[in-house]
């Protein structure tokens, strides 16, 4: 044993020297050591002479919010984490929230919930198609509380019409800012007023919206006629294809004529090249079906 020891103390390297070496010294600068200075600081005397102010309990999370904002909490929390593969378990915490909210505040987690998705699918395109289905699970599964399935609808619509009426003109050009500063705004209101119409296309494809809607949308995009306006009509077309572009649906001969305006666009060169190429590439993929 004492051999040993003389050979822990002739190497200081060896493993059991760094150890009882540790062991001697506490290194303050250690998570350990600070926490025995800090509960040795609020057991000194001081603090019960009242010589040093004695530290407040920490705050809860969400203490002093009502139930209303602790729940838009919870739902930002919810639909921050949202994945295709974790889309069943968030899904139904997010239904719990809504089914065991009191009968007051229902309503306002219902319009928050329709609120946020509404937000998180403009801003995420990758991810509009599993927003939509949220919607529509959602709109299913609360019509069982008294009507918060409708509300809920109703206010998600709601935010839909607003967004486009708002989006059909573009905001005016700030001088003050720089010209870097000016393109993030324009790409800002771009990303914002097309997610819009890809999530009314999902939505009109899993028959959340009435289809006459369609044509409501297509013939503001065409009157308005913009650069911008074009774009999104293009993308609005390309989402709901797949579902109206049929030969039996009863709207389709007025699809039709939307089709051939915008084949007149396309030929017309005062548009911007740009959205011409968009119109072309519109076209040749109806065309290859």
């Amino acid at each position: 044993i004492v051999g040993r020891d003389q050979d822990i103390q002739s190497d200081p390297n060896t493993i059991e020297a760094r150890l009882l070496a540790e062991d001697t010294l506490i290194d303050p600068n250690t998570i350990a050591a600070r926490l025995f200075a800090e509960d040795d600081l609020d057991a000194s005397p001081a603090a019960d002479l009242g010589g040093a102010p004695a530290r407040s309990a920490p705050r809860l999370f969400g203490a002093g919010l009502s139930e209303v904002e602790r729940g838009v909490r919870q739902i930002k929390s919810v639909l921050n984490k949202l994945t295709r593969a974790r889309f069943d378990t968030l899904y139904a915490s997010l239904l719990a929230l809504c089914i065991e909210a009191q009968d007051s505040h229902r309503e306002q987690i219902v319009e928050a919930v329709a609120a946020e998705v509404f937000a998180k699918a403009t801003g995420q395109h990758m991810l509009v198609d599993l927003y939509a289905d949220l919607c529509a699970r959602l709109q299913a599964d609360l019509e069982t509380l008294r009507g918060c399935g409708v509300h809920f609808k109703r206010t998600v619509v709601s935010h839909c019409q607003e967004a486009f009426t708002h989006y059909l003109t573009p905001p005016p050009c700030n001088a003050e800012l720089d010209a870097e500063a000016q393109f993030e705004e324009l790409m800002k209101y771009k990303t914002s007023m097309l997610g819009n119409v890809l999530l009314v296309g999902h939505l009109l494809q899993r028959n959340l919206l009435n289809s006459r809607l369609v044509f409501h949308c297509t013939g503001q995009l065409l009157e308005t006629s913009s650069p911008e306006t074009l774009e999104t009509l293009c993308v609005f077309l390309a989402t709901i294809g797949r579902t109206f572009d049929k030969p039996d649906w009863a709207g389709h001969q007025k699809l039709e004529a939307v089709f051939a305006q915008l084949g007149d666009i396309r030929r017309d060169t005062a548009v911007l090249p740009r959205i011409r190429f968009l119109i072309q590439d519109l076209l040749d993929s109806r065309a290859a079906g």
